[in-house]
């Protein structure tokens, strides 16, 4: 077991965590955290409270003396104690180090990823140092937010259905039939009203997040919005009812702000009490932002990024692996990222795992081979890549599929490449380094198939023969 100092944050109950470390826990009478100790002191309630959350969503792996932190990022409070987990994107306690600029770094990526239209300055400008990963979340939610509803409040026209004294619009007839309630018109109107299910989320997330936070600003943020919303009813909302929303060119600016409602209330689990919060979390799988943002920043710029015109394709099926006996398709192919160019297809799938390169294979799993194998035959792709993200190493290489199905005679390599997420993404400098760093990969494995080409360079090469 590798023991970690875990660092207290704003307050004694706080703790940074990072994905994959483990860390040592006690079963005490409350919950602490100590600076420079490094167990997590757990009441045996709050340990059966993370078990409970654990069940719904596996973020952690708990075992009789440790916890260690899964594949999501986020927050999660239980009991007196809230645990922040973050990324790890640097070797060893340097992500503690860091931890200002990762939390910069996973905003920037949700932000790209749900294409929120959110300032490049308010992520880099924001004291990351004094809040955590969900305060930073609340906070750009809400800034932008209240600013937005000052100047423009959203309104249509919602069909009302009430008992009236007087003739509005249309009467219904079908309900005009008591004698002695003909003072009393049945009626139904069109009203150009707040009360919309755009504002009822608004308002409901808003009024949701101003449970949770800590920090004096952010909870002055949300309350200005919520009486600023005062004419809007105040109800829960599903994401059925948010999925529903129409938008147009009237609402069109609050469209961002309704996807940050859907990513808290649909990564969020909640348990109120009458006068506080009992348990919160809010986790984003890594592997799916992951995936996302590298999707989103390629779209947004292919020409750069590929060196040529190409039409890009995300989470497009491409058919079916096999079908059963009745010949429907099962086993639905869904490469993450498919590019074609006048060279051909180039299939690119993200993988969310630390890679170790400890052995010729560069600890890729076979599972992820045979994946990438099963878009190479069914796309008649020239080149293929996995895309991991670069915490340890630099790992790459090429492994070259030389037994394909009849009629298909080349060899197709396969890319395994890594890219750092430990530029400042919120600076010009960081990220300019970091899409040259994609740039150079992407027009590797797109230049004549991936095969040639000045930038084609390859540290290791296996034969895979399925």
């Amino acid at each position: 077991m590798v023991k970690r100092a875990v660092r207290s944050l704003t307050g004694s109950h706080s703790a940074t965590l990072f994905e994959y470390e483990r860390y040592p826990y006690r079963i005490g009478n409350r919950d602490s955290v100590q600076p420079g100790d490094p167990l997590i002191y757990l009441a045996e309630g709050t340990l059966q409270e993370l078990e409970t959350l654990n069940r719904s969503k596996r973020f952690l792996e708990i075992d009789r003396n440790t916890i260690r932190p899964l594949n999501y990022i986020g927050v999660v409070k239980a009991g007196e104690i809230t645990l922040q987990i973050f990324p790890k994107l640097f070797r060893g306690d340097a992500s503690f180090r860091h931890r200002d600029l990762i939390a910069r770094n996973v905003l920037k990526m949700l932000i790209i990823a749900e294409n929120l239209s959110i300032r490049e300055i308010d992520v880099a400008d924001l004291a990351t140092e004094e809040l955590d990963f969900f305060e930073i979340f609340v906070h750009l939610f809400a800034k932008n937010l209240n600013k937005l509803i000052k100047s423009s409040r959203a309104r249509q026209y919602v069909t009302r259905q009430e008992d009236l004294r007087y003739i509005r619009e249309r009467i219904e007839t079908r309900r005009y039939t008591n004698p002695a309630r003909l003072h009393i018109i049945p009626g139904v109107y069109h009203e150009f009203s707040m009360d919309t299910p755009l504002n009822r989320t608004l308002k409901y997330t808003c009024y949701l997040m101003s449970r949770m936070v800590r920090n004096d600003e952010n909870s002055r943020l949300l309350k200005s919005i919520v009486n600023l919303l005062d004419a809007v009813t105040l109800t829960p909302v599903s994401l059925p009812e948010i999925e529903r929303i129409q938008f147009n060119r009237l609402n069109a600016r609050f469209e961002p702000f309704i996807r940050i409602c859907r990513i808290f209330l649909s990564h969020s689990t909640l348990t109120l009490q009458a006068s506080d919060v009992e348990t919160f979390s809010l986790l984003i799988p890594m592997e799916t932002l992951f995936e996302e943002f590298i999707a989103r920043v390629l779209m947004n710029e292919p020409q750069f990024f590929f060196g040529q015109p190409v039409s890009i394709r995300s989470q497009k099926s491409e058919g079916y692996l096999a079908r059963d006996i009745r010949g429907k398709g099962i086993f639905r192919l869904i490469p993450d990222i498919v590019v074609e160019s006048s060279n051909g297809h180039t299939v690119i799938d993200t993988k969310y795992k630390v890679l170790t390169g400890e052995d010729r294979r560069l600890s890729v799993s076979q599972a992820d081979i045979y994946q990438m194998y099963a878009y190479v035959t069914k796309t008649g792709a020239e080149s293929a890549m996995l895309l991991y993200p670069d915490t340890v190493q630099g790992i790459k290489g090429t492994f070259l599929f030389d037994d394909l199905p009849e009629g298909r005679s080349e060899t197709v390599p396969l890319y395994i490449e890594s890219i750092s997420l430990a530029y400042d993404l919120t600076s010009k400098t960081g990220w300019s380094r970091f899409q040259n760093d994609l740039a150079q990969k992407m027009r590797m494995v797109s230049a004549n198939g991936g095969r040639e080409g000045p930038t084609a360079m390859v540290t290791r090469s296996e034969s895979v023969t399925i």
